[in-house]
């Protein structure tokens, strides 16, 4: 039988990474491409995720409804 927290220090180290990995891209983003395309990068990259968010919701809302 699995633990149920196994996987947690192999989680962990993805996340680190991944952070790291988004601090880098970030960085090297801005010396190459400036900061004003970086800021209009992430904002973009928020919008979608916020009208992706708004969307599940109005969805489950909709299947409750029905």
């Amino acid at each position: 039988m699995k633990r149920p927290h196994a996987r947690r220090p192999q989680f962990i180290a993805f996340c680190i990474t991944g952070t790291a990995a988004a601090i880098a891209a970030g960085y090297f983003g801005v010396q190459v491409l400036g900061k004003n395309t970086m800021y209009a990068i992430s904002s973009g990259t928020i919008g979608l995720g916020i009208g992706t968010y708004c969307i599940q919701v109005l969805e489950k809302k909709k299947t409750r409804q029905a």
